[in-house]
């Protein structure tokens, strides 16, 4: 993994951020070690009306189909081809850590989970969530509820806005917990299709767990989109 603290930069878009990744990126090198890359996804948080259009086509995509967003009620999945997915997620404040079951299956709050494609992250707007980081070697083949799993806890980063957090395919895991105030995240996910089965873990005991997530309705991606609408997304605020 690695995490990259704000910095000055250029303002950008989603347009030139895809292209950027089209013609920079190659699976023979990791996404960090594409040159440009943080900057170009830093910039995008400086750009809050291109956002904001390419959440409302995100939309529109869901109304006329549904399927189109299998990852819950939370993402939208602002570009997306055989290898790149561009996906913004909203990310609810929760009081204290006694977490629901709809929290843990929507937000993945509490569970300690690794991603079976590479995941660069910027946290767009709020405080952000924060991750608390793990290290693990994958044994190549697929593990078992209850098996014992050697972790390495690498720190606890929070992803604030303009920062950016890089996690490496199926090596890198983390549990989130709930931000402060509402906020955003956008994500790099690149896939070559070469996967292995996602990895949940409990932490305390390093044991393999079980994990279902849930698809939810379209109605809370529709109230999200008014928030985001009203007069203007502040910055640090998330359209509060």
């Amino acid at each position: 993994m690695k995490f990259y603290s704000p910095r000055a930069v250029e303002p950008t878009s989603i347009e030139s951020l895809i292209d950027f990744i089209k013609h920079n990126i190659s699976k023979d090198r990791l996404l960090c070690e594409t040159q440009g890359l943080v900057e170009q996804l830093m910039g995008v948080q400086h750009n809050t009306a291109n956002i904001l259009e390419h959440i409302s086509a995100s939309l529109s995509k869901t109304d006329n189909n549904p399927n189109t967003n299998p990852y819950g009620k939370n993402s939208f999945i602002l570009y997306r081809d055989s290898t790149v997915m561009l996906r913004l997620v909203v990310w609810e404040p929760r009081a204290g850590e006694d977490f629901t079951r709809t929290d843990e299956e929507l937000f993945a709050y509490g569970v300690c989970h690794d991603h079976n494609f590479e995941l660069m992250s910027l946290g767009l707007c709020g405080n952000g969530y924060t991750t608390h980081m793990y290290s693990y070697q994958h044994k190549g083949s697929e593990y078992a509820e209850g098996e014992l799993i050697d972790i390495d806890y690498q720190g606890d980063f929070t992803l604030q806005q303009g920062s950016v957090l890089y996690m490496e395919q199926s090596k890198d895991l983390h549990t989130q917990s709930p931000p402060a105030q509402m906020s955003m995240s956008l994500n790099i996910i690149v896939d070559h299709g070469i996967k292995k089965k996602q990895v949940f873990v409990e932490p305390k005991t390093k044991r393999i767990v079980e994990y279902r997530g849930l698809v939810n309705p379209k109605s809370y991606i529709q109230s999200i989109h008014k928030k985001l609408t009203e007069p203007k997304l502040e910055a640090n605020q998330c359209g509060k």
